[in-house]
């Protein structure tokens, strides 16, 4: 393609230079007619006349064959501007040494010469040239004394030579600076070609990874629906979405992540047809126009493909980032007719490879628009639920194995929905991250507990709180800040407030992590690793973390006391949390042989169905006030079996 470019861009040049060449000759025809004059008033020969014209002829031939046939281009000069001057200049002399009489009719003509140089010269050159013409002639004026002393007047041709040697340098100068203002007009015309370019690439290309943008994209996939529905052909739109980027922005900087965008956009581009168009609309979505394809199996070879590309880890700044996509795939015609359909369709169908697991493709359906439509339904909501009250907690009692007493409960929210009635965290929360709603939500029932927890207390029960610490509030600069206000404003101590997070949280960072929880821990507030053994923690780096519990996932507890590897994972998890001196709390016990089993162990406390469900703050206490009443281990009563999930 280079080639042709250039190919083409020389093909350009040498058609410019024909057209002058065609001005020159232009010139040379007028003198001919000129010439005939002359002689008819006796000016010059016949024989004189027709040598004239002969050499202009020659002259133009060859000078056009070099041109027709591309010898030019091996000369210095590739336009001939010096040759065809010299050569002018040959024949304008020849024939002012043939004129008898009235020479200076003749030299006339030095002025259409010097005006072959015309937006080629500078005006060093065009006195150059002017400076052969002057010495030309005076050759001339020799010559003439010595082969033809009667026909020539010293004083006079002195006179004439004089007045051109005035002339000649005039035009040169007049002729120069015509030149140099025509490179000024084509250096701006170029610098405006330039700008408007850039423009016009700004306005349809993504500034930070160079891909066509939203509006180049839509105009692309418009044609190719015309075109697709013209020849009755199928074309394919595959709709991508980093997965998790958003953590990246929020811990690493928008510097890291933008550098990781260019990198999928790179990793992208290598892995799609040249026929393809990749294009980013914005953010962390990618979009692929897919328009030579066979069948499904195709669409799903492309999707591995792609998904294959992200398999290498990011390497930015010396850190390793592993990141996935998730691609959603809808079909012209058979998905849509029109391109915002088609959009909004394979984003759906993205949204529900995310809902799947992510790193993973999708092809659309029509039954997803049913849950786009109930997803976007509940954002809406979820926007107004903090303001419209609808946002409830409810408390789950933690046991300590030893006395059977209650040491303390875990918040948990819940979403009590106008029209679905209660929600469970897993049908909202997923939602409040993407949005960033959890972190009104997270500050919000902090308050809400802390301000619970101190009237508690007030009654003389003396209960610890853990409250649900997500990603994004745990790696907010002003946490410690806002927590300590939160601290005052409802008069709760720190030390009856727990906070749970995750080990995903802190090892994405675990420098500043280790910072931000030893200033909590100043603060007096607890801290407790939850999920333990779903994540990836270091050992090395476990031990540094200021963490008074950790919580055994429930996916551990789920199959005890049947299944060895699991019994193995408890045992191990036990003895390390005491070996660093932190208490273990087993999440999700619901059987008598999983008490059984993690008492025997040194379990420290347990929470889950065994004892209670989460329950509303009216319910909680009439419990404690029960479990208060009773002897010690009466907390453990069978409840009811789970309806569902946490």
């Amino acid at each position: 393609m280079t080639t042709a470019i250039r190919s083409q861009g020389g093909s350009t040049k040498q058609a410019v230079r024909f057209q002058r060449f065609l001005l020159a000759a232009a010139a040379y025809g007028v003198c001919v007619p000129l010439l005939g004059i002359a002689h008819g008033l006796g000016l010059v020969p016949l024989a004189a006349t027709v040598n004239i014209v002969a050499a202009m002829v020659v002259v133009n031939i060859a000078i056009g064959l070099a041109f027709r046939f591309g010898w030019n281009e091996r000369f210095r000069d590739p336009s001939l501007t010096w040759l065809q001057i010299a050569l002018g200049t040959c024949v304008l002399m020849y024939a002012v040494y043939h004129f008898d009489r009235e020479r200076g009719l003749a030299l006339m003509m030095c002025l259409v010469v010097l005006s072959f140089g015309a937006f080629r010269f500078n005006t060093r050159e065009y006195f150059t040239a002017a400076g052969l013409m002057l010495a030309a002639y005076a050759l001339v004026i020799n010559l003439l004394m010595w082969t033809k002393p009667g026909v020539i007047n010293v004083p006079f041709e002195a006179f004439q030579w004089i007045t051109l040697a005035f002339v000649l340098p005039c035009f040169a100068v007049v002729g120069g600076r015509i030149s140099e203002l025509r490179q000024r007009l084509r250096r701006i015309n170029d610098e405006l070609s330039g700008a408007l370019g850039t423009i016009q690439k700004m306005a349809t290309h993504d500034t930070l990874t160079a891909l066509p943008n939203r509006a180049l994209f839509n105009e692309t996939l418009v044609h190719a629906i015309g075109q697709a529905e013209r020849h009755g052909r199928s074309l394919a739109i595959f709709f991508l979405d980093m997965d998790r980027f958003k953590n990246i922005n929020d811990t690493l900087g928008h510097g890291v992540g933008d550098r990781v965008l260019q990198e999928a956009a790179r990793r992208l581009t290598a892995s799609m047809r040249s026929s393809d168009l990749v294009a980013r609309l914005g953010g962390d979505e990618f979009v692929l126009l897919v328009e030579e394809f066979h069948d499904a199996s195709d669409l799903t070879d492309i999707a591995a493909k792609v998904l294959d590309g992200f398999g290498p880890t990011f390497i930015v700044d010396g850190q390793e980032l592993a990141l996935s996509v998730s691609i959603g795939i809808c079909t012209y015609p058979a998905d849509g007719a029109d391109a915002p359909t088609l959009l909004s369709n394979a984003d759906i169908a993205m949204y529900r490879a995310k809902e799947q697991g992510r790193n993973r493709h999708c092809f659309y359906a029509a039954e997803l628009n049913q849950l786009s439509q109930e997803r976007l339904s509940l954002e809406a909501a979820l926007h107004h639920a903090l303001d419209r009250d609808e946002i409830e907690i409810y408390y789950q009692p933690k046991i300590d194995f030893g006395s059977g007493r209650v040491t303390g409960v875990e918040a948990l929210i819940r979403w009590r929905h106008p029209q679905l009635g209660l929600l469970l965290p897993d049908r909202f929360v997923p939602l409040a991250e993407e949005t960033g709603l959890i972190i009104p939500i997270g500050y919000w029932t902090l308050r809400r507990v802390c301000g619970r927890v101190r009237r508690w207390n007030e009654q003389g029960m003396a209960l610890t709180v853990a409250v649900n610490l997500s990603a994004s509030q745990f790696h907010q600069p002003e946490l410690v800040k806002e927590l300590a206000g939160i601290l005052r404003e409802t008069g709760a101590s720190a030390h009856v407030l727990e906070l749970e997070i995750t080990e995903s949280m802190v090892m994405k960072d675990p420098e500043r992590a280790v910072a931000v929880m030893e200033q909590l821990k100043a603060m007096g507030v607890r801290l407790s690793i939850d999920d333990f053994g779903t994540g990836h923690s270091s050992l090395g780096y476990l031990k540094r973390f200021p963490i008074d519990r950790l919580k055994v996932d429930r996916s551990f507890v789920r199959d005890l006391p049947h299944n060895g590897d699991d019994v193995a994972i408890a045992r191990a998890v036990i003895a390390m949390a005491h070996s660093l001196r932190m208490s273990v709390v087993a999440e999700g016990v619901e059987h008598q042989n999983q008490f059984d089993l993690l008492r025997e162990e040194g379990c420290d406390e347990f929470q889950g169905y065994y004892c209670r469900p989460p329950l509303e703050e009216s319910e909680l206490l009439r419990f404690l006030a029960e479990e208060q009443a009773r002897p010690a281990r009466s907390a453990i009563a069978r409840a009811p079996e789970p309806a569902a999930a946490r």
